[in-house]
């Protein structure tokens, strides 16, 4: 998220290093998706700008972005799949006083981090930059203090320098293990924004680096999602020179060396004339899930349309804001496992 536009099953194993968690996800399609499809339109992506999913590991929670369409007003919402369907989506219990954004959620579902501008003393104003915050999964059979209790998850805590510095931080992604994954605008970046990682310490410190090139270019690279055993990465970047919009999501491996491989662009599978962002894997492999602001061509012989209909396409999904999509992993021929 930035805070201003720069105007086979075993495949899948393989790919993701991770077991499927769940095998009837309330995400799993009927069918093949080949093509980009709007994920639960109509519900979830909708005439608003959505964005920046993340889904718990059974795949019944999905936490969102919900924002104005001047990328704006940043808030968390989430939607609760009940009854065969998903429920209306809500303001999730954490948001909706500042800006709020970037949610994820780690594969045990034991940590929920996100971005916000919230200010690190409570009563203080607003900062004036947005920092990564985490919560803690509150298990059931030892409840905590309610004052703190915020639904399923802790209040948020802040995290520490050099995680979080002086300057705007994006897209926060956490292993199991607690290695951190994050866009930064801080000094000493090779573009706009480059991509740190962050490796807890016993002391509960953390060490941060700045993952270098060839993935941090002087294009700027945003929204890291990396594989459990960090052998693969998708991240979203804007304008580099094999890049169709203005921002395209990527993919880079990990090589024998230890170092990521030169970052090859998704193909037109996922990206298009316009922007993509926030790529992610759903818990069970099958599924890239994103953002994409595209809407459909117009058509070369329009009929006449009423107002209504007019309206309708106006605020339906698919008319140029954000919306969320997923496609199949298999129908994304830069995401096959290298032989």
């Amino acid at each position: 998220m930035r805070k201003t536009m720069l105007n086979s099953v075993c495949a899948v194993t393989i790919l993701t290093s991770s077991p499927l968690v769940a095998q009837d996800a309330p995400y799993d399609s009927a069918k093949p998706l080949p093509h980009a499809r709007l994920f639960a339109p109509g519900v979830i992506s909708t005439g608003d700008y959505e964005s920046h999913a993340t889904l718990t590991p059974d795949g019944r929670e999905i936490y969102f972005l919900k924002m104005a369409p001047n990328f704006s007003r940043w808030t968390i919402f989430v939607s609760r799949y009940r009854n065969a369907g998903w429920s209306q989506p809500e303001v999730a219990p954490f948001s909706g006083q500042y800006q709020d954004a970037d949610p994820y959620i780690t594969a045990d579902g034991r940590h929920f981090y996100f971005i916000s501008d919230r200010p690190i003393k409570r009563g203080d104003e607003r900062q004036s930059h947005h920092d990564i915050w985490v919560m803690d999964k509150i298990e059931s059979g030892s409840p905590p203090d309610e004052s703190v209790r915020l639904a399923d998850w802790s209040a948020p805590r802040h995290l520490p320098a050099p995680v979080n510095s002086d300057a705007d931080e994006y897209y926060p992604m956490g292993l199991k293990n607690g290695t951190l994954y994050f866009g930064s605008e801080r000094k000493g970046c090779n573009g706009p924004c480059d991509i740190y990682r962050a490796v807890p310490q016993k002391d509960g410190s953390y060490t941060v680096e700045n993952i270098g090139p060839p993935i941090n270019t002087a294009a700027g690279e945003y929204e890291p999602f990396v594989t459990e055993d960090e052998q693969l990465m998708l991240l979203a970047v804007i304008r580099r020179p094999d890049s169709v919009g203005e921002f395209d999501l990527y993919l880079s491996r990990k090589q024998p060396d230890g170092k990521w491989s030169e970052p090859t662009n998704l193909g037109p599978e996922i990206n298009s004339s316009v922007r993509e962002l926030s790529p992610k894997l759903t818990p069970n492999g099958k599924y890239v899930i994103w953002t994409s602001t595209r809407s459909p061509a117009l058509p070369a012989k329009p009929d006449q349309r009423t107002t209504a209909q007019v309206l309708q396409d106006l605020h339906s999904p698919g008319n140029g804001v954000g919306d969320i999509y997923q496609i199949d992993v298999a129908a994304v021929p830069a995401l096959k496992p290298p032989q």
